[in-house]
């Protein structure tokens, strides 16, 4: 009895680890979006800035997710991040499946100058 009570503890504990990580991957990855929706530059230098916080990304502070690289697309006004992670839950009664588990995280920005947002808001363009 005791065992199988330990057991459901440490997977209990797993998925509030692997919680956690998804809730940091997202943080992060919003955190990256809005920073790039922020840059005014040219798209090809929004790409390249979006690049460096993606090297400048500190993937140290993860407990049980391993998290890859961020793959960023700009198309028009709109920013797409798709980041992935990989987990392995510890073997046993409770795991389903045996070897690593994939976690995917995939986010949508559309920036817009701040004299066109103006001018949506505020019915300008309305006729």
């Amino acid at each position: 009895m005791l065992p199988a009570v330990l057991g459901v503890y440490l997977f209990l504990i797993v998925i509030l680890f692997i919680q956690y990580d998804r809730c940091l991957l997202e943080q992060d990855m919003a955190s990256m979006l809005i920073k790039a929706g922020n840059y005014t530059q040219s798209p090809q230098k929004r790409l390249e800035y979006l690049q460096e916080l993606a090297v400048a990304w500190d993937r140290e502070q993860y407990l049980w997710v391993q998290p890859r690289s961020p793959r960023f697309t700009l198309q028009g006004q709109r920013i797409c991040l798709e980041a992935a992670g990989e987990y392995t839950l510890p073997s046993g009664a409770l795991v389903l499946s045996d070897g690593p588990q994939r976690l995917d995280v995939v986010l949508q920005l559309d920036t817009w100058d701040r004299t066109m947002l103006i001018e949506v808001l505020s019915g300008i363009g309305k006729d």
